[in-house]
């Protein structure tokens, strides 16, 4: 299939929604152009044997859908090898979110097993996530997330009198914030300058007002960092409650926060241990109660020269180590190594049969009726199938 690994290599970004962690994907995808890496990316739902018959590298990104499956078994009979990445522990996610309701439905749970078992390479970013994983799959890698500052904006940040604390994350992330439930009232009382704002995600104890804020998801990456950089945060907060999926997580906010030049205060979790560096690049939080934030934030509040230095640092560290155009050379390198594998394999076409195309789609609508009922009845079955729609016609607008 692809007689020369020496020219340009083709990826096949195979996605379920552009949800954030498609979106940072395609980021990389695109960074690594110029390192002879290029990619198509296609929705799961437009799969057929044609796409596959191109000398591409599939990597499906975190589905667990039974379609996607199908497809995986499709490409082991044509003996052509595909990654599979992957970026949270979505076995052990708990609670009753929509998030969670999904992945421990037994549907996905099986999808899920046979993705990473059979993947030629499963890639992750977090050392924790690897170790669970490598039981599961030998061939488990660990790359480095990033963060890409072609992203910031490159005007000026306008000054405001009011002292910005800030936390962003999806509205799975409530249970985190319980920490500080008597931390936020304390600074609203104690301190008139004091704001909070929150994106995503706003705890259900904690009422918006004049100082309490509330953003809404952004369903663009792009737009999300160009209004984070604007709100102008001094301090941004990264509780994590004790949940064992939470070990599992990346360091994501370190990133984010740093190269927004705020600076963090982040739960001593295995999550930030490894890239935080207390008192130098952000503040860890060893015993995660309420005190022990107060004092955290108090210690910004008092020293604007040691808040400053902790963001520039970190700004610095992050740059060194996470830019994307450094960890882009290391992606490519696997892929580069995924080309050389599918080269020397003696393929087959991907086939699919009408009824067998047909199949798949009555598996993937009903699975989503199915699993729309599991979480939250018809109500949220209707939602679903409704936007889904919305998508849809918006998709092909596009094209």
């Amino acid at each position: 299939m692809m007689s020369d690994v020496g020219s340009s290599i083709e990826v096949l970004l195979i996605v379920e929604a552009d949800i954030a962690t498609t979106q940072l994907t395609e980021q990389l995808l695109s960074e690594c152009s110029c390192l002879g890496i290029r990619y198509k990316k296609v929705y799961l739902t437009e799969l057929d044997q044609h796409v596959f018959s191109e000398s591409a590298l599939p990597l499906f990104v975190r589905t667990a859908d039974p379609v996607a499956i199908s497809w995986m078994q499709s490409l082991k009979r044509s003996n052509i090898p595909y990654f599979y990445y992957i970026d949270d522990n979505f076995w052990l996610i708990d609670g009753d979110t929509a998030l969670a309701k999904y992945y421990q439905h037994p549907i996905i749970r099986r999808s899920l097993k046979f993705a990473v078992e059979k993947a030629n390479v499963v890639i992750t970013n977090s050392v924790a996530l690897r170790e669970f994983i490598l039981p599961k799959n030998r061939n488990t890698v660990l790359l480095p997330a990033f963060f890409d500052f072609s992203l910031l904006p490159t005007g000026d940040v306008k000054t405001v009198s009011e002292y910005r604390i800030g936390f962003a994350g999806s509205a799975s992330r409530e249970a985190d914030l319980e920490v500080l439930k008597d931390v936020i009232p304390y600074f609203l009382a104690q301190r008139d300058d004091v704001v909070f704002e929150f994106v995503g995600c706003l705890p259900k104890w904690l009422e918006q007002g004049p100082r309490v804020r509330f953003f809404g998801h952004m369903n663009s990456y792009a737009d999300y960092i160009a209004f984070q950089v604007q709100r102008g945060w001094k301090i941004g907060l990264a509780p994590l409650d004790n949940k064992t999926s939470n070990r599992y997580k990346t360091n994501n906010k370190y990133r984010e926060y740093s190269a927004f030049r705020c600076a963090g205060i982040y739960t001593d979790s295995e999550s930030y241990v490894d890239s935080v560096v207390d008192g130098k690049t952000g503040l860890l939080i060893k015993n995660n109660t309420a005190a022990c934030w107060i004092a955290a934030i108090e210690r910004y509040l008092d020293d604007e020269k040691f808040r400053t230095s902790i963001a520039e640092r970190a700004y610095s560290d992050v740059y060194q180590k996470f830019d994307i155009v450094a960890v882009a050379a290391q992606w490519a390198e696997l892929f580069q190594q995924g080309a050389r594998e599918l080269s020397n394999s003696k393929t087959l076409p991907v086939r699919s049969s009408f009824w067998g195309g047909i199949s798949r789609k009555l598996t993937h609508y009903w699975l989503l009726v199915e699993i729309s009922m599991y979480e939250g009845g018809w109500r949220l079955t209707f939602s679903r199938a409704f936007r889904k729609l919305l998508r849809h016609f918006s998709q092909r607008e596009k094209r």
